[in-house]
């Protein structure tokens, strides 16, 4: 029996090109490439050196545009690619062009960080077989739950978000009205919160379009007050903090309104950049992912899919709620 065992195991873990007669190239393709995106790569690369004959192809547009994205996967598809794991710009554009033809050909598609939306008018399922990454509405209500311990009365609220068309940033806006309001919306992003359960956002979110000095801009509005002045301030991405540099020197000068809690910062994510500033009070809390895990995942995820092993349709990485006082625990734990 034992050496049935060992024969059975020894056969489990015969090397994949010598089934297939080649390499496994399997890609990972980022919305843009940034301080969070390259952590996935990483994961991307560390599970892949796990598996022999599995190569992790890491490669993405260097802004944040559905067309060079598009070009990107059909360049991948052109080169043989055996599956790709897509973190979604605008799911429409994309299920119409470039991952049509992935389809078309038979090539595995993936989603992760960012998840197809209504707009391709189908059940996401129909077109790809798994999505890896945060559950991006619990996301969106953490940032809000957390908010709300700092202004249990309620307060005035801006948001900053990367564009009016991402399917996962409209979800965590969802989530983020949803916890201050105790309203449960249709569909993202919800609605604007005008004296809902004590909350008012006193202007529609910033959209940054993931330009980081336009990030940085339009939270210093917020902490000057002007034009529009508001308690509080929520990113649901880490934009603005994704320069350090640039970050504090903006900040700096509103370190007592910091201090006071006359302006709340609640942002999304935790480079270590970001815990840095975090540990000397530059924002008041940091919600992070893990886009290593989410890289990793999805090599593995892909691996299983073109082996035809058995593979879980949906896996949310988690989360984590950092502040100044658990700053050790969040550097040991978080992805980033």
């Amino acid at each position: 029996m034992a050496k049935l065992l060992v024969l059975f195991v020894a056969f489990c873990l015969i090397p994949i090109f010598s089934v297939y007669g080649k390499e496994l190239k399997l890609a990972v393709v980022p919305k843009f490439n940034s301080v969070f995106f390259e952590q996935s790569k990483v994961g991307c690369i560390d599970a892949a050196a796990q598996i022999k004959g599995v190569e992790c192809i890491y490669r993405g547009p260097d802004i944040s545009n559905v067309r060079m994205q598009d070009q990107v996967i059909n360049q991948l598809i052109d080169d043989g690619i055996d599956g790709i794991a897509v973190a979604v710009t605008q799911s429409k554009y994309l299920v119409k062009n470039s991952l049509k033809r992935a389809k078309e050909a038979g090539i595995p598609i993936i989603t992760y960080d960012s998840d197809f939306d209504a707009s391709i008018n189908e059940d996401p399922n129909n077109f790809r077989l798994a999505y890896i990454g945060t559950d991006n509405y619990e996301l969106g209500k953490t940032l809000g739950e957390e908010l709300k311990k700092l202004r249990p009365n309620g307060g005035t609220l801006i948001m900053q978000s990367g564009r009016p068309d991402s399917p996962n940033l409209n979800l965590r806006l969802m989530g983020v009205r949803s916890a201050l309001s105790g309203i449960k919306y249709d569909a993202p992003p919800g609605r604007l919160l005008n004296h809902d359960s004590g909350w008012t956002e006193v202007r529609e979110p910033f959209f940054n379009f993931d330009q980081l000095d336009q990030s940085v801009k339009q939270m210093e509005s917020v902490m000057k007050g002007k034009p529009v002045k508001a308690d509080s301030f929520i990113a649901v991405g880490g934009w603005a903090q994704n320069d350090q540099a640039l970050y504090r020197k903006m900040i700096t000068p509103f370190q007592a309104k910091i201090s006071s809690n006359k302006v709340i910062i609640v942002i999304t994510d935790t480079s270590s950049e970001q815990l840095t500033m975090l540990e000397v009070q530059l924002a008041h809390i940091n919600i992070g992912q893990d886009p290593y895990e989410m890289g990793r995942q999805a090599i593995l995820t892909l691996y299983k899919i073109v082996t035809k092993q058995k593979y879980e349709k949906t896996i949310h990485t988690p989360i984590m709620v950092c502040t100044a006082d658990n700053f050790d625990t969040c550097t040991q734990s978080t992805g980033l």
